[in-house]
Parts: C-alpha cells; sequence; structure tokens
C-alpha cells in the first residue's frame, strides 16, 4: 500500500498516483490486477474519498489502469489503452473535471489552524446544543407541524415575525410590527432583496470605505453606481449633506461600523434621517453587532429616530446564535413592504420551515434574551482577556483598534510589514487572523496594514496561548 507524506508539498492525490505508476512499471503491481476500492483506499490511507478518485482517474487517463463500471479498476500491461467513463466527454470536459477535483482535494489537506481568530463564527461553547435539539424535535411533533410540508410565507413565517418584532420594540426601540419584518438567510439576501425595490439605472448608492465587501460587490454586480464614504482614519460624516448629494440608498453600520469599530454618533444619526426625510431618500441601518454594545455605547438606532418610514433596519442571528441556521432580518417601512409583497408574491421562502418554527419558539420561552444575557457577558470577558494579552505579549509593537464591545479588534504591526507577511507568518505556527484589505473598495491606506482579530469563535481559556503563538510568530 502506498505511503502519504502529510508533511510534503505535493497534493495527496499526486503522490498516491507517482506510486501506483511506479509500482506499475516496475512490476509490484502486475497486469490483471484489481486496485483496492477507493472507499477501502480513502480508508487505509487516511484521506478523502475523493482524493484516490482523483489519484485514480489520472492513472486511468494515463493508461495504467482500466475501469469498467461495477468492476472497479483493473491494471493494466504498460502501453495498453484503458477504457474509462470519462472518455465519452470531450478534453475541455475532463480538463475542468479534474481542477475541480484537484481544488477539492486542496482544499481537503489545508492545515486547520489550532488558534482561529475569526470574528464572524460562534464558540460552540455557549451554544445551546440540547435545548435547541429539543425544540427542533418539538416542533416537528407539535401543533402545526404539516407547516413543514407545504411552501412557506415568503415574507418568513408569522410566529418568527412577531417575535422579532417584540424583541425589536422591546429591546432596542424600533416601533413595528410583523407585517414590516422580512426574513431571509443572510444580510446580502436581504440587502438582494431590497436594492431590487430600486430601479438600478435611476438608484445611487453611498455606503462606508472600508465596508461590508459582499454587499459592495452585489450592488455593483446589479449595476448600481455606488458611492464610497471615507471611515477611515475617522468618519466623514461632518460633511453628510455633501457626500450625500444625489444619493438615493445609504448603507450603513452605525452601530460599530465595520471594519473600522466607529460608533457613530447620536448627533450624526440625526442629520443622516434628516436628510433622508428632506430628500426622499432611504437608508439601510445594518445593526450588526448591536447585541453586544453595553451602557452609553448603545444609542438608538435609526428607525427610533425616524417617523416618516426612511430606514430600512437590518440584523442576524449568525453573529449572535449561529452562522449556519441561516437567518437575518430586515424591518421595511410600509410603503415599501408593499411594494416588496407585490414583486415577491409568488415567490417561496428561503429560509427553511424548521429553523423559523424552532427560533419563534425559542424566542417566545425568553431563551432568547437568556442566550443574549450569556453570550454578552462571555464576548466582554474575552475581550478583557485578548486586549490583556495584546499587551502583555506584543506591547508597544502593534496599535489595537478597537471598538465598544465589538467581536474583533484591528492590529496594525509598526514595522511596516504586509498584510499578506503577517497572515502567513501567523498560519506557519497554527495561528489564524483575517486581512482587511478586502474591505476597501479603493486604494489601501498609507498609513498602516491592519489585521483582524476576532474573538467571537475562540475559547477563552485559548485566546492567551494563541496570542501567544501569534506573538512568537510575528518576532516579538
Amino acid at each position: 500500500m502506498p505511503a502519504i507524506d502529510r508533511n510534503s508539498a505535493t497534493p495527496y492525490y499526486l503522490q498516491l498516483y507517482s506510486q501506483v505508476a511506479k509500482g506499475i512499471e516496475s512490476g509490484i503491481y502486475p497486469a490483471g490486477k484489481k486496485l483496492p476500492s477507493i472507499r477501502e483506499c480513502a480508508r487505509e490511507l487516511g484521506v478523502s474519498n475523493t482524493t484516490v478518485e482523483l489519484a485514480y482517474q489520472k492513472l486511468v487517463e494515463e493508461a495504467y489502469v482500466s475501469a469498467k463500471r461495477g468492476s472497479g479498476y483493473t491494471i493494466c500491461a504498460v502501453g495498453k489503452s484503458s477504457s474509462s467513463d470519462m472518455d465519452r466527454f470531450t478534453d475541455e470536459y475532463r480538463e475542468g473535471y479534474y481542477q475541480l477535483t484537484e481544488s477539492e482535494v486542496q482544499r481537503e489537506s489545508e492545515t486547520v489552524p489550532k488558534f482561529d481568530f475569526a470574528y464572524d463564527s460562534v464558540d460552540a461553547t455557549l451554544f445551546p446544543f440540547n435545548l435547541w435539539a429539543r425544540i427542533s424535535r418539538d416542533v416537528f411533533f407539535g401543533e402545526g407541524a404539516e407547516e413543514a410540508c407545504l411552501y412557506n410565507d415568503p415574507q418568513g413565517l408569522k410566529d418568527l415575525r412577531v417575535q422579532i418584532a417584540k424583541f425589536l420594540n422591546g429591546e432596542m426601540g424600533i416601533n413595528c410590527s410583523p407585517e414590516q419584518v422580512l426574513i431571509m438567510p443572510t444580510t446580502r439576501d436581504l440587502i438582494s432583496e431590497i436594492i431590487a425595490l430600486f430601479e438600478s439605472d435611476e438608484t445611487v448608492v453611498a455606503m462606508e470605505e472600508p465596508g461590508f465587501d459582499e454587499v459592495s460587490s452585489l450592488l455593483l454586480d446589479k449595476g448600481h453606481e455606488v458611492r464610497f464614504m471615507p471611515m477611515y482614519p475617522s468618519p466623514a460624516w461632518n460633511e453628510v449633506e455633501k457626500l450625500l448629494d444625489g444619493v438615493n440608498v445609504v448603507f450603513t453600520t452605525p452601530s460599530t461600523q465595520f471594519p473600522t469599530n466607529h460608533v457613530m454618533s447620536y448627533a450624526t444619526r440625526e442629520r443622516i434621517v434628516a436628510w433622508a426625510q428632506e430628500s426622499g431618500a432611504y437608508v439601510i441601518d445594518d445593526e450588526y453587532g448591536w447585541e453586544f454594545l453595553t451602557g452609553m455605547s448603545r444609542i438608538p438606532p435609526l428607525a427610533v429616530i425616524d417617523n416618516s418610514g426612511h430606514v430600512i433596519t437590518t440584523g442576524t442571528f449568525s453573529n449572535s446564535f449561529s452562522p449556519a441556521l441561516s437567518l437575518s432580518y430586515a424591518v421595511l417601512p410600509p410603503q415599501l413592504m408593499l411594494k416588496w409583497r407585490d414583486k415577491r408574491r409568488e415567490s417561496h421562502s428561503k429560509v427553511p420551515w424548521q429553523t423559523q418554527a424552532a427560533m419563534a419558539f425559542f424566542m417566545e420561552e425568553g431563551h432568547w434574551r437568556t442566550h443574549i444575557r450569556k453570550t454578552r457577558a462571555a464576548m466582554q470577558k474575552k475581550r478583557t482577556v485578548l486586549m490583556k494579552s495584546l499587551e502583555n505579549r506584543m506591547g508597544e509593537n502593534v496599535e489595537v483598534v478597537k471598538g465598544p464591545n465589538s467581536l474583533y479588534v484591528l492590529v496594525n504591526v509598526k514595522d511596516g510589514r504586509t498584510e499578506l507577511e503577517l497572515i502567513n507568518a501567523a498560519a506557519s505556527a497554527g495561528v489564524r487572523v483575517y486581512p482587511t484589505s478586502r474591505y476597501w473598495a479603493g486604494d489601501l491606506p498609507d498609513e498602516g496594514c491592519y489585521v483582524l482579530v476576532g474573538y467571537a469563535g475562540i475559547p477563552i481559556e485559548e485566546i492567551d496561548e494563541g496570542i501567544k503563538k501569534l506573538a512568537k510568530a510575528w518576532g516579538f
């Protein structure tokens, strides 16, 4: 049986292919003998089925083995033509197939870092697995379970919309009704639905720079003109009217500006809402990170200031509960929701019924507020540990940009190294930190290079050890 060198830079499938091919050429593997099944070989070598399949397909292509449906792979006499199901496809198709499977092999062979400082994941120790499992089971055996067999309301399950509206009214002060709530998998999906209500050739959208890249790419793909408002090194909101002249829609993250961590002042929020009302424009207020703000930092959302329906609020359960559930929401002004209903009347719900029904029950029973309080307290403790560790391990070598209890900090290494150099050095030590360059639509600033260090998903007891390894990898 061939062996896999896990320290080699050569992809696993090429290692397997090369060893088997040499064995056939040298006579170690005689003609007529069958190769082990893909599953058996993968199990013996400790690799994926895809890795073995790709190696076997290459052996077929090079006429070392023949493949026959139901009979497996048989070693040919060297130089004998092979027969393969792949032979019926064009060269272009086969090349694409091999590239696709090779990319999957390379992805599967990537080393998983021991310390992952992501901001957009959730600490598994905080997730209520048993409770969520019980509720998910109960919704399938409870009243109304037959809805699992139907196409549901494209706007979102009514029970969940009721609970979201209650939460927004009680916790955030947003006066809204369940009829205004729209449920979609992600913020990108919400923005896609919202922006479709505006004509692309007549709409100019303003968003922050740097900012949420998925939104900017979506807007540009849909043909909208996008203007970028500078947020670094400080927000340019003091020139609101000048910046927004001719703009129809604004996308902003006022609670925790992503990724600079700036918090928009109440006075600026008033000016933006007043501008929207006077100009007839709309503001999309993405309240990302609001749940983790405390004390004086919890400035009211823009919708609390608005009294004429010019603010659209979006939020998500991804950063506070689980990104795997793909559950986000928006509150649309009545006039826009009527327009959305007219356009999407015949569409289908994009979020599974079970997910919505379980979250509705979770919130109705008061578990959501309990979970938020627990998670918020845990994030504050993690933040304290992270900041202390960065100070102790790196000191004056770095500049740390933090916000009021967001889920990450930005770290600038002062010696002039590039983002890629810092990320690669971290990866070599089993630590993953993240780039910020992707959030800039234009040129990167000259003042410094920042990497994103999150603490949402990493267990608190691993933070200091991870920063210790990061500091060593960076030479501190």
